[in-house]
């Protein structure tokens, strides 16, 4: 399975779920690859399935002295693998997602290339084609025609440069592990560009024969046993950044592109996988920087995958489904801390401090703030990297692939997964808009509690229209009630805001001293003028609201 995460490939989990292309069968290269932003992530549909880790030197040396990795053989047999990864200037090529490398090893010099295939379920993988180079460049006559015109078309004739390179050491070896047979490498050595380096420890697990699920079971017993942790981002992926001398940046959901005749078994495979790809495509994002927005996008993703599989789980009552769902609340959870003294920070320094810049009482409050939000920042790092939360991508993952949901199914209820999602869609968002229509009722006058369940009555029903609403044509049809939804749905929160404000305040009250009184005094008029507005308002987005057409009807 590749994620390929709008602009950010990023490889966590690997499900190879296209063949290479047979000699005289040509690739053919796409022109509808999306640039803008968008989370695509392949179904699990291949028979060899892969997952990779990250680690450094000394976890290497302890995968090799491991006795789940022991075998009859004394040492790790290897070779050096050196990958050279060429583009224009302009980067016209990884800019479409299209990777060119040559590739030597054993002696011998393979040209590849690599381009994303969009599939109908807004899912995304990888196609491949590799063929022998006389030398250590590219030349991409030697494709066939169509491919190489293609290319050409692409790049408008312009010099094909090296970028960068990988060069590893690759350790091997092949396991029986429940009667299937797992290939484990271990990869050590170098991303380069000029004089910028990046280290690069991998191990590589892949079930070559036998049941899958075996490879999922050994890879949880492995990072139990190891200093690992998931590979978030791919090394050309690393390579690229490298040579632009960027960071990860946040990546931001969205919705999923449908056949016609979609199925509601495609529907679950969908868009739990396309969740939890918008979960770990912003771990990068939040593990190298302290961008607020990755924490906000990772926490909006565990929503997104909860509501799901809530939805799922009411028509194909399956267990799994709650365990992940509660797995899912519980590191939602850990990350709250850090998002709400976020958006604290953000309100303050684009709210009351605008009018007060010259008020030493801020600089006391916000040093409060800044001990308050490393702190939970640094929690929710530790939490992350734990082994439950790694367990958790994987497990769930491993469901995906399997389609678990199907084991708990009785005779009678297995052929609903083969009506087709759209039935699944129509009858979900009408149940939702009713529950939304009845809590609303008297909205003005509903207690904190009653506002609070009416604003997580539209975030499902919010979630749901963007995962569906390609299978009712999308559009403007959709935007307008997604909108609509989203305006109410910000209406509302800005009480719950406010309790939040009031909380955070108290719990710094004594760091931020006296000199931090007179600010808190500022932010709390300052939030509760935003409640009154958002009030005044309040009744207007309702209306907006009711009076949106049903794009699913």
């Amino acid at each position: 399975m590749e994620l390929n995460l709008g602009g950010r490939p990023c490889s966590a989990i690997i499900f190879k779920a296209d063949e290479p292309c047979r000699e005289g069968h040509a690739p053919v290269m796409r022109q509808d690859v999306d640039e803008r932003g968008l989370v695509e992530f392949a179904l699990p549909t291949s028979r060899e399935a892969g997952i990779k880790f990250e680690t450094d030197a000394s976890g290497l040396k302890l995968a090799r002295r491991s006795e789940m990795l022991a075998t009859a053989a004394a040492r790790w047999p290897g070779r050096t693998v050196r990958t050279a990864y060429f583009d224009t200037q302009a980067g016209d090529l990884w800019r479409r997602r299209i990777v060119l490398r040559v590739n030597r090893a054993r002696r011998r010099n393979v040209m590849g290339l690599k381009w994303p295939l969009r599939q109908p379920q807004g899912s995304a993988s990888a196609g491949e084609f590799e063929i022998p180079v006389p030398g250590d460049e590219p030349d991409i006559a030697l494709f066939d025609d169509a491919t190489s015109a293609e290319l050409h078309r692409i790049t408008e004739g312009q010099k094909l440069e090296r970028q960068f390179e990988t060069q590893f050491m690759r350790r091997s070896r092949t396991l029986e592990f429940s009667h299937s047979l797992i290939e484990v490498a271990l990869d050590e050595g170098f991303v380069a560009t000029g004089d910028r380096r990046l280290p690069l420890a991998e191990v590589e697990l892949a079930c070559r024969t036998g049941d899958g699920s075996a490879l999922f079971d050994f890879a949880m017993r492995l990072a139990d046993s190891l200093p690992l942790r998931l590979r978030t981002m791919s090394r050309v992926e690393r390579g690229f950044m490298l040579v632009a001398g960027i960071e990860p940046a946040p990546m931001r959901a969205a919705g999923f592109q449908w056949r016609a005749d979609a199925t509601l078994d495609d529907a679950v495979s969908t868009v739990i996988t396309g969740t939890l790809a918008h979960f770990v495509a912003n771990l990068p994002a939040f593990e190298r920087s302290r961008d607020p927005e990755a924490i906000h996008q990772m926490r909006v993703a565990l929503r997104r995958l909860r509501t799901a599989l809530a939805q799922f789980d009411r028509l194909l009552p399956c267990p799994e489904f709650q365990i992940f769902r509660a797995e899912a609340k519980r590191i939602a959870s850990a990350l709250g801390p850090a998002r709400n003294w976020d958006s604290f920070r953000q309100l303050v320094e684009t709210g009351p401090l605008t009018d007060h810049r010259l008020d030493a009482s801020f600089e006391a409050l916000l040093g409060a703030v800044e001990i308050r939000r490393s702190e939970a920042y640094a929690d929710a790092r530790h939490f992350i990297e734990a082994s439950e939360t790694m367990r958790f991508v994987i497990g769930l993952q491993a469901f995906v692939m399997h389609r678990g949901w199907r084991s708990g199914l009785s005779a009678p209820q297995l052929p609903r997964l083969t009506e087709n999602a759209r039935l699944f869609a129509a009858e979900t968002l009408d149940r939702l808009r009713k529950r939304a229509l009845k809590r609303g009722k008297s909205l003005l006058l509903l207690p904190a509690q009653e506002r609070h369940e009416l604003r997580i009555a539209l975030k499902n029903m919010r979630y749901t229209a963007e995962f569906f609403g390609d299978l009712f044509g999308g559009g403007q049809a959709t935007r307008v009630y997604v909108r609509a939804l989203a305006r109410l749905q910000d209406a509302l929160g800005a009480y719950n805001d406010t309790v939040t404000a009031t909380s955070l305040l108290g719990s710094i009250e004594e760091a931020a001293g006296p000199k931090g009184a007179k600010a808190s005094g500022f932010v709390l008029g300052w939030y509760g003028r935003d409640a009154a507005l958002a009030d005044g308002s309040l009744l207007q987005a309702w209306k907006t609201f009711r009076q949106a057409p049903a794009f699913w009807r």
